[in-house]
């Protein structure tokens, strides 16, 4: 296997803490909406891959989180210093492609991120499995 590569045309979205809520006596967590219609997106293009890493094979992601330009930054700057966080947009793209195009992100023992400004929001991400000792 060598690898996969995706371009998710959505805004990056960070992950956001889970949402708890109380009913009837009874203690719900759930995901904000947010960051659900992200994942919801990014494992919609994933579920037509060919290619799926069974448990155990160590793999390499490497992503790049596109934020859209806000008006008010100057077109010199390059990188957004701002929110979401690089972190947490790479929480909200592994839990998203778990079970989907490899068993548990645990598998990821290799990253490389980067979060710069661009034309046309997106996640571009490419996943390998590490073949070097």
């Amino acid at each position: 296997m060598s690898g996969v590569a995706f371009t998710f045309n959505i805004e990056p979205v960070g992950k956001a803490r889970p949402r708890v809520v109380v009913k009837n006596g009874r203690t719900f967590a759930f995901t904000p909406q947010k960051t659900a219609n992200a994942e919801d997106l990014i494992r919609a293009q994933v579920c037509q891959a060919t290619e799926f890493f069974e448990a155990g094979i160590p793999l390499r992601l490497v992503a790049e989180f596109v934020m859209a330009r806000p008006k008010s930054a100057p077109k010199k700057r390059r990188w957004p210093t701002t929110k979401p966080d690089i972190d947490n947009c790479y929480k909200t793209l592994t839990d998203a492609l778990e079970k989907f195009l490899y068993a548990n992100d645990s598998q990821i023992v290799e990253v490389a991120m980067t979060k710069i400004y661009g034309e046309i929001p997106c996640i571009k991400v490419v996943v390998s499995e590490v073949t070097h000792a």
